[in-house]
């Protein structure tokens, strides 16, 4: 029996004389639960409405006029306003939610809750990426496709940018350490890279110099020859406007779990935080009123900025199909069956309570963006405990990316495939570790995975101007990806909540304990001041 028939027939008055004898007024009752039901998902219907609208007006626009980009940014204008309150809200959303959950789990279990959420994110992510890797390898989507490689379209990053594996993943480490609390609000360290050139000097009478510096003054002349000649990139620190959001989960993580150590003394503190983050949600909770026209905008937008979408998907359609299949496979097989298999749980009650924070994924194509409605989704809806999803649901929004990993790999191998570049084993291993890493580097918005996409093909030594291709069907795949993110780290909330009950348990009744011992205390106080008062 489903919640809502449970409803109703609490609802509904019954008079039994005997077994034969039933009289039911059901049609008030069921009017009455579906005005309640309607009323509780109208902000979700509207959203619905707001992505077919969408997708209708942007077809039916793109048939009859053609726009420039400019014309084109003024539809997803109230889209993009939309995702800019998002954001900016998402930094006090994480940093109360994490401080607040740490502070009242406490250090220790803090820490073991931690080990089984780096745990889950893991092993998933690697899960998924050898899922990509065995479906490209077996489906083979860019094998005697090598006459797209020369399509190229324009491209929102430099593909011509100097990038090292190893050095993006020692900018990972540093981000986790910021020397700047204010900074690493708004900037993360990047380590850039500069050309150093050597050259050479040919004199007239034979002599020859090479030089690292070319002295000031010194020019080309009758008696001298200058040849300026590439040496090596250099690398040099710098950075780049982002949040730091490693570095801010590192620091709310030691935070709270300095003020948890801190006991009594820190009781305001906990509670400081928790306004905050109660705070942060009903701010968050206004702007999502606005989420149908938000997303309207943004669905607009994107059809009509759509290259022809038949001669594309024929170009690439089975690089599609691998990645949409992984995705599948992941979403629907891999992370249900582990759910059902350490919660013992329906995993279809589950999935359907989620379904409002996985459509905001489609929508927004950003974790962040869902992030706030998985929160209500997880508790409300699936009553996971808000100590557990405090800590795993901002944590695994910005490093659990089992989507963004799948889709990496399968994109990498589908381009060496492309070059007719046949990898070996260490290379599929290269490109499992490089993948799960720079998806846990990639921010949780919208084509981020292009970004980190760089690294995975400079590992492999890869042409990256050659995403272009790959580029023409990421604002829909990224949907997919976003989506599979959304619920791994939902499924990963209730996983991590079924194995900590026992501390949780535990937390939970210190707390009581700690609760009736205030409350007597004041009690007493009040008592005594009150025989005070009298005498």
């Amino acid at each position: 029996m489903t919640e809502l028939d449970q409803e109703i027939k609490e609802q509904i008055p019954l008079t039994l004389n005997n077994e034969a004898d039933v009289v039911l007024t059901p049609v008030k009752n069921i009017k009455a639960v579906f005005k309640e039901q309607l009323k509780e998902n109208v902000l979700f219907l509207a959203t619905i409405a707001g992505v077919v609208l969408g997708i209708t007006l942007g077809f039916i626009l793109r048939q009859f006029f053609t726009f420039n980009d400019n014309q084109i940014a003024y539809f997803g204008f109230f889209g993009q306003l939309f995702l800019r309150m998002l954001k900016f809200l998402i930094l006090p959303l994480i940093a109360t939610s994490l401080i607040s959950g740490i502070a009242g789990l406490g250090s220790n279990s803090a820490g073991k809750i931690a080990a089984r959420a780096l745990t889950y994110y893991f092993s998933t992510t690697m899960t998924a990426v050898v899922m990509g890797i065995i479906l490209v390898v077996i489906i083979q989507p860019g094998s005697g496709k090598s006459s797209d490689v020369n399509q190229s379209f324009k491209l929102p990053i430099d593909t011509s940018k100097y990038v090292t594996t190893h050095d993006t993943l020692l900018d990972l480490v540093r981000n986790l350490f910021p020397d700047n609390i204010i900074e690493m609000a708004f900037r993360e360290y990047e380590t850039t890279f500069q050309q150093e050139y050597k050259y050479h000097l040919l004199y007239s009478n034979g002599t020859n110099r090479t030089l690292r510096f070319l002295p000031s003054g010194l020019t080309n002349s009758s008696e001298l020859t200058i040849i300026k000649e590439f040496d090596f990139y250099k690398a040099v620190g710098g950075s780049r406007r982002s949040l730091n959001v490693l570095g801010i989960i590192v620091f709310c993580f030691v935070f709270g779990g300095v003020v948890a150590s801190m006991g009594k003394e820190g009781e305001i503190l906990v509670k400081i935080f928790e306004a905050l983050n109660n705070c942060s949600v009903k701010m968050i909770k206004l702007v999502m009123i606005i989420s149908p026209l938000g997303i309207f905008s943004l669905i607009v937008a994107t059809v009509i900025e759509m290259r022809d979408p038949s001669q594309v998907f024929a170009r690439i359609s089975m690089y599609m199909v691998t990645v949409i299949l992984g995705l599948a496979i992941h979403a629907f097989v891999i992370l249900p069956t582990l759910y059902v298999v350490v919660t013992r749980k329906n995993v279809f009650k589950f999935a359907k309570n989620m379904f409002d924070a996985l459509f905001i994924a489609v929508a927004t194509a950003s974790s962040t963006a869902a992030l706030p409605t998985t929160f209500e989704c997880i508790e409300e809806k699936n009553k996971i405990n808000r100590l557990i999803s405090r800590f795993v649901l901002p944590v695994g929004a910005t490093i659990n990316m089992d989507g963004t990993a799948l889709y990496e790999a399968v994109a990498v191998i589908f381009i060496a495939q492309l070059n007719d570049r046949k990898l070996e084993f260490i290379d599929l291993v290269v490109t499992s570790l490089t993948a799960t890493l720079a998806a846990i580097g990639a921010a949780s918005v919208p084509s981020a995975g292009l970004v980190t996409m760089l690294i995975v093909l400079g590992a492999l030594n890869l042409p990256t101007h050659q995403i272009s291709l790959i580029y023409t069907v990421d604002w829909f795949l990224d949907r997919l990806r976003t989506t599979v993110n959304v619920w791994g780290d939902s499924v990963g909330a209730g996983i991590i909540d079924h194995l900590s009950r026992k501390e949780i348990e535990a937390i939970e009744m210190e707390h009581r304990k700690h609760d009736e011992n205030n409350e007597l205390n004041q009690n007493q106080e009040s008592a005594f001041d009150a025989k005070s008062n009298q005498v």
